[in-house]
């Protein structure tokens, strides 16, 4: 790992469920309609089939990862917290 290169966390984030990917085929990641600012879109490339986008539904977004994980899959769920949680108040 080199320190020196500087890289924002959401390309680090993307980057990393792609390996976990490989690692893994139970990964799956779910995004709200913002892969390309959450660069899920590395992960929806490698894996078309283990990405999904629920669009603007963010409680519905993580009741599907919650649904998923009974059936062994490793749901990573992406979108700005600031939406994730604007339904609970």
């Amino acid at each position: 790992m080199n320190l020196d290169i500087k890289k924002a966390t959401r390309q680090s984030y993307g980057e990393k469920l792609a390996e976990l990917g490989r690692k893994n085929k139970e990964v799956v990641v779910l995004d709200a309609d913002l892969s390309s600012a959450t660069k899920t879109s590395i992960f929806a490339k490698e894996f078309p089939d283990r990405f999904f986008n629920i669009g603007i539904a963010e409680q519905d977004m993580v009741g599907t990862a919650a649904g998923m994980s009974t059936f062994n899959k490793i749901p990573y769920v992406s979108t700005f917290a600031m939406f994730a949680c604007r339904k609970s108040l």
